[in-house]
């Protein structure tokens, strides 16, 4: 038979409650540190992450900027490149021995049936150009002037190519539309237009017969190529410029196809001049897909290249007739980029920064958290202990009360009734004989009758 579970009293019962409830607080406080540190943590992110992507628009907007500049810059060489281009003309076209031998070979073309002429308009043709062969030479090594062309009007029919006189008689007016205009209203015209040798940028000017100054006999053209004007300015903006035709229109326009294996691109363009020969790796760094269409307006994006990041600016190149008659489709584009290594570092350092300043927060802030609640919880802790040794005390004590009379001192008689079946208890097991002794205070009542009961009290305790 075994001895019986003593039941746990009031004292017991509330130690173990407070015992669990600091237990429970243990865990809660972890758990609300871990939640404040995800919750720190999120946060962090969302500065680095804010900061990084108002970093990029800053530097986006300053790209865009920059694009927009580069555009103006390279419209203002343009103008200045054809008007240049026109003051060449003009000056030619004023010459009074250009103006009589043109009026001759005009005659002549005419009276030997038009188109090419015969010997008469061969002669002339001759003469004219040693007149201006001279001049020529001169604009080509001072103004690289690649194009000096006499036409034939009405329309456009070649009378004289002075950089390619082999070549004359042909019939352009399907082509070269700013000298059909010319030989139509006799207003000059200046702008890009693509040509049977070359493509360039033209200034057109009509020329009037010696004799007679109001009579238009046909119209002149001096014209340069986009070379030219890209190494110039390349070298004033500090980058590299391309310029790129649409395939169809320079297979439309052209005696014969350029071969070069250069010439062929991704972006089905063909290369009319660049200033670099990083172009090929620069279009071959973007997808077909990408080089679809020309943008409407400027456009500058970031492009990563072996020897690191490029800015890359694009926008359209329209020619005499899209800008005349007000065209959306563009015969090519122009590509202007220039290094942007420093402002990606510079991106790079601000977000770096921006990381390193985030994790010290974040620890400093999770250090600071972590000793906050650790000495919350350690004096959280003092005081349930604190309690806890009160209460133990206390348990100490009913327990006294408990088990023992207090007068006496002698164990109570449930402590007694409980101390003796366990005491049965190991007797019925052990097979060993128990002695009980019982003592008994004779006339006791006579003591409290005589004396009074505080004196027996002062008798119990003293026998206790």
């Amino acid at each position: 038979m075994y001895e019986k579970t003593k039941k746990p009293n009031i004292s017991t019962v509330l130690y173990y409650s407070v015992s669990y409830k600091r237990m429970m607080i243990n865990k809660t406080h972890k758990r609300l540190f871990i939640l404040l540190s995800i919750m720190l943590f999120v946060a962090d992110t969302l500065f680095v992450t804010i900061n990084y992507i108002s970093d990029k628009r800053t530097l986006q907007q300053s790209l865009k900027q920059d694009g927009q500049q580069l555009k103006r810059s390279f419209e203002v060489a343009l103008t200045m490149t054809l008007n240049n281009m026109s003051q060449l003309a003009t000056f030619i076209a004023s010459s009074t021995e250009v103006q009589h031998l043109f009026a001759q070979g005009v005659q002549a073309v005419q009276e030997e049936g038009g188109g090419a002429g015969g010997a008469e308009s061969a002669r002339l043709r001759d003469i004219l150009y040693d007149s201006v062969s001279s001049g020529w030479a001169t604009m080509t090594e001072k103004y690289q002037v690649r194009q000096l062309h006499f036409h034939l009007g009405p329309g456009s029919t070649s009378f004289l190519r002075v950089h390619k006189p082999e070549k004359f008689g042909d019939n352009m007016d399907n082509l070269r539309h700013m000298v059909v205009d010319v030989n139509r209203d006799g207003v000059p015209r200046q702008g890009f237009e693509l040509g049977r040798v070359y493509s360039g940028l033209r200034g057109i000017v009509p020329v009037f017969s010696d004799n007679h100054p109001k009579h238009q006999i046909g119209a002149l053209e001096v014209g340069t190529s986009f070379k030219t004007l890209i190494d110039s300015l390349g070298s004033s903006i500090g980058g590299n410029i391309a310029v790129l035709l649409n395939e169809a229109n320079v297979e439309n326009a052209t005696w014969s196809r350029p071969d070069e294996p250069e010439s062929r691109t991704p972006c089905g363009c063909f290369i009319e001049a660049t200033s670099s020969s990083e172009l090929s790796a620069l279009l071959a760094e973007r997808s077909t897909t990408k080089w679809s269409k020309p943008p409407k307006s400027v456009r500058t994006i970031l492009v990563n290249m072996a020897n690191g990041p490029v800015a890359l600016t694009e926008f359209s190149l329209s020619d005499y007739v899209g800008e005349r008659d007000g065209s959306e489709t563009p015969v090519g584009r122009i590509l202007i980029w220039k290094s942007a290594s420093d402002v990606v570092q510079e991106l790079n350092h601000n977000t770096g920064i921006n990381i390193i300043y985030g994790i010290i927060g974040f620890l400093i802030i999770e250090l600071a958290l972590f000793l906050g609640i650790r000495l919350v919880l350690g004096q959280l802790k003092q005081t349930v202990d604190e309690r806890t040794q009160e209460i133990q005390v206390l348990n100490r004590q009913l327990e006294e009360i408990a088990h023992q009379d207090m007068l006496t001192g002698v164990s109570s008689r449930h402590y007694f009734m409980m101390r003796f079946q366990q005491e049965l208890n190991r007797n019925q097991r052990s097979k060993q004989p128990m002695t009980l002794l019982m003592v008994d205070v004779d006339y006791f009542k006579r003591v409290n009758d005589t004396w009074g009961h505080q004196v027996g009290d002062q008798v119990l305790s003293d026998l206790g």
